[in-house]
């Protein structure tokens, strides 16, 4: 890979993780428990890195709207490296008058890259669900580095879940 590319792209992906949009206090703190959940014993949520995506298309029984996370958790074994994860929250409607005890629910957790495998960016709404962008590894990408660009898309399933779509069932783990 051509040194002047790869600077630029190390400056690009650092600015482009290091300045999310921060999660609201109780947002970080169900993704801090999944994160809690999902670890290893020694992998940690990184807060910082995680940024969400208010979402318009996404309703069910008792809630009208919800939020995506992409979330990092890294250190797994002790060591460098690092999963990214796309969480998908229901926001809890009022029922009858009476506010809900908690504002967010989870709906569905997907493994969706990490170090070594493919690093997200970005995520957005579209009519078809929600699309990642980010890069995946050529073979002579080194692991920081991943630069080949790559979007995939998840649509929302009947019960909220996130279902790749290039897979008509939730069995398939082409897009993951």
């Amino acid at each position: 890979m051509n040194p002047l590319l790869m600077l630029l792209f190390l400056l690009w992906s650092g600015f482009a993780l290091a300045d999310p949009t921060s999660l609201p206090d109780e947002l970080a703190e169900e993704a801090g428990m999944l994160g809690s959940i999902l670890s290893d014993g020694r992998a940690v949520f990184y807060p910082e890195s995680a940024s969400y995506l208010p979402l318009s298309s996404l309703s069910g029984p008792g809630y009208s709207n919800g939020v995506a996370v992409l979330m990092t958790l890294g250190g797994w074994g002790g060591g460098a490296t690092n999963n990214q994860y796309l969480a998908l929250y229901a926001i809890n409607d009022s029922i009858a008058g009476m506010s809900p005890l908690k504002t967010y629910r989870l709906l569905s957790v997907r493994h969706v890259g990490g170090k070594g495998d493919r690093l997200f960016t970005g995520v957005r709404e579209t009519g078809k669900g929600l699309v990642l962008s980010g890069f995946s590894y050529a073979a002579e990408d080194p692991l920081c580095c991943p630069a080949k660009p790559l979007e995939v898309t998840f649509t929302f399933g009947a019960r909220g879940e996130l279902v790749p779509a290039a897979s008509p069932t939730l069995g398939n783990e082409s897009a993951r």
